[in-house]
């Protein structure tokens, strides 16, 4: 992870050296990387999962992170900058004291609307390849203007990947209706375009893949969710491991 300096802006990546020097050596009984994290995890409190992602964070790699819940990830993060405030550790710089987490060295985070915005961009932008995961399908979302953007996409030749949950997530009578009749919408223009393959599976995957060029995976169902009224939070990644790892898994059954 990376943590930026309030006052100059210079950016620094958490790894175990600078971890040493905030924790002292008299607490390093040994240079392991798991030893020092856990002892790092300790000292701001986290067990179990919390923990867990410390050792994450310092692990490097935005392809370690797929798959983890990235809301505690942040807050996580977030910690790791507020302690290192706490024990006066000064920016390489200016000297000062006012760290801030700024993300990933291979990755961004995605928060709230932004995510809408994420899923017109992927569309009007991929040239070779589209993947999208929901797990939930509505047509709160695939409306006509969905559709208009995703067969302007087919039309410039994008192979695109629709994989999402079929009938078994969206039992209830209010889901129902969306559910049907955004299918509906997919399912014709699948016969439509044979580069479009749709996916119905018992899915709870989330997610987008543009090309080669970037994953984004979190909690954000982008073919359902439209007004956003919860947290959301997503990592966008331009690691190629782990848009190759994230392509995968999407396809896996």
């Amino acid at each position: 992870m990376e943590i930026r300096c309030g006052n100059c802006g210079k950016k620094t990546i958490v790894n175990t050296d600078l971890i040493k020097g905030i924790i002292g050596g008299g607490m390093i009984l040994s240079g392991a990387v798991g030893w020092v994290t856990y002892a790092f995890a300790g000292l701001l409190g986290f067990y179990g999962g919390a923990a867990l992602i410390v050792t994450v964070l310092i692990a490097g790699g935005s392809s370690v992170l797929i798959g983890k819940d990235l809301n505690l990830v942040v807050s996580v993060a977030h910690k790791i900058a507020d302690l290192m405030n706490r024990r006066n550790y000064p920016c390489s710089s200016c000297e000062a004291t006012d760290w801030q987490f700024s993300g990933f060295e291979d990755a961004d985070i995605i928060a709230g609307d932004e995510h809408k915005r994420e899923l017109c961009i992927a569309l009007r932008d991929a040239k070779k390849e589209l993947y999208i995961a929901s797990g939930f399908l509505s047509s709160n979302v695939v409306n006509e203007h969905f559709v208009q953007e995703l067969e302007a996409a087919l039309v410039r030749n994008v192979n695109i990947y629709l994989i999402v949950s079929d009938g078994r997530s969206h039992s209830s009578d209010w889901m129902k209706p969306g559910y049907k009749e955004a299918l509906s919408k997919l399912t014709k223009l699948s016969e439509k375009y044979t580069q479009l393959d749709l996916r119905l599976t018992h899915t709870h995957q989330k997610g987008i893949v543009v090309d080669d060029r970037y994953a984004i995976t979190g909690s954000f169902n982008f073919l359902s969710n439209k007004k956003v009224v919860r947290k959301e939070t997503s990592l966008k990644m331009y690691e190629s491991k782990a848009i190759s790892k994230f392509k995968r898994e999407l396809l896996t059954e």
